[in-house]
């Protein structure tokens, strides 16, 4: 049952990491990505971060990760990040995040990283974790986590 293809999210790679590896509420985002719930932008920089990530620190999910990859390749949006780079971020690697966000016209990041989730909001774009995400669309589309 699909939620509402126009809002568009840029999920962070902590967030598909901790779906993938650990579970919970990040794997119940995941689990509606696939659904096809929502529309997810990517860009090549959030990718390959997810990539690197995965493999550096977690090698025994390599295979799990390339079924995600390709999710992501078959469903989702690949943006391209300008040459216009947003700094707003108090951690230069987020801002990656945001601007991705932009690109894609997106109204959500989801993400569990403090130094994003600090910010709230950015040009219209809010910044949330998982389970206020999930909070979210359960309230305005009356739907139920699939466990």
């Amino acid at each position: 049952m699909a939620i509402d293809k126009n809002i568009r999210v840029v999920i962070d790679s902590n967030v598909w990491i901790s779906g993938l590896i650990f579970g919970g509420q990040p794997e119940k985002i995941i689990k509606h990505f696939l659904d096809g719930n929502f529309l997810v932008i990517v860009s090549a920089e959030l990718l390959s971060e997810l990539r690197r990530k995965v493999i550096e620190k977690f090698p025994l999910f390599t295979s799990s990760l390339e079924s995600l990859d390709a999710s992501i390749l078959n469903d989702a949006i690949v943006v391209r990040l300008g040459s216009q780079t947003i700094n707003i971020s108090r951690d230069p690697d987020d801002n990656k995040v945001i601007e991705t966000a932009v690109m894609g016209r997106c109204d959500y990041i989801i993400s569990g990283d403090k130094d994003l989730l600090v910010i709230g909001s950015y040009k219209n774009i809010n910044i949330v974790n998982p389970t206020d995400f999930l909070k979210i669309i359960n309230r305005n589309y009356s739907i139920t986590d699939k466990e």
